[in-house]
């Protein structure tokens, strides 16, 4: 009965950290402040979270790990390694542009000077893990014949790369206005055609 409250309580202080890391400067947000802000104690906010840079990094995962977990949902329920590709690589993009994401990515970039660190935290336990993820599905993929990749984490870095396509620059030089549903979903079914041509089986 206790790990809904437990889980309710995890996103109001992810919640109440991310609206503070895009009012205000990183290195004038506290964990004191965060803690109050999330109306929590600070011992619950340091059970769970050992430092600032760790709840920040979780706070932008929000919105990136799930879409690789229901990859791996996905495929381990048997749905085709094309479908799941397709949902990833359209509800990726949409993450990448999703204007509080974009944000957040700025404020990281931003405490750069002073937390060298943070975007480093950030590569490992988003990214990197975001990565070992798409390589474990593909390597299940590989297992039931659907592909042949003897190099999962690397074909999972080009999946990853390949969808971003022009959407990352336009996002990093402020010229997109949010995305045409229709020109996205295109432009990822193409994608993976080109991947699953490529790691097709010979």
């Amino acid at each position: 009965m206790g790990r809904p409250v437990d889980l309710a309580k995890e996103a109001k202080i992810l919640e109440a950290a991310k609206n503070a890391f895009l009012e205000s400067p990183y290195d004038r947000i506290s964990m004191d402040a965060l803690a109050a802000r999330a109306g929590v104690s600070k011992v619950t906010l340091y059970a769970k979270y050992k430092s600032k840079d760790q709840l920040f990094v979780t706070a932008m995962s929000v919105g990136c790990s799930p879409i690789y977990q229901q990859a791996m949902l996905e495929v381990e329920a048997g749905k085709p390694l094309a479908e799941t590709l397709e949902r990833l690589g359209i509800d990726f993009i949409k993450m990448m542009l999703n204007p509080e994401i974009s944000a957040l990515h700025g404020v990281m970039m931003q405490a750069l000077a002073t937390r060298p660190e943070l975007p480093r935290t950030f590569y490992e336990r988003v990214v990197h893990h975001s990565t070992m993820t798409l390589a474990d599905v593909l390597t299940i993929a590989d297992k039931r014949g659907e592909i042949a990749c003897d190099q999962p984490y690397m074909a999972a870095v080009q999946y990853i790369a390949m969808v971003q396509g022009e959407f990352r620059y336009k996002q990093e030089l402020g010229v997109t206005q949010g995305v045409d549903e229709d020109e996205l979903t295109q432009f990822v079914k193409s994608c993976v055609r080109v991947f699953l041509r490529g790691w097709g089986k010979n």
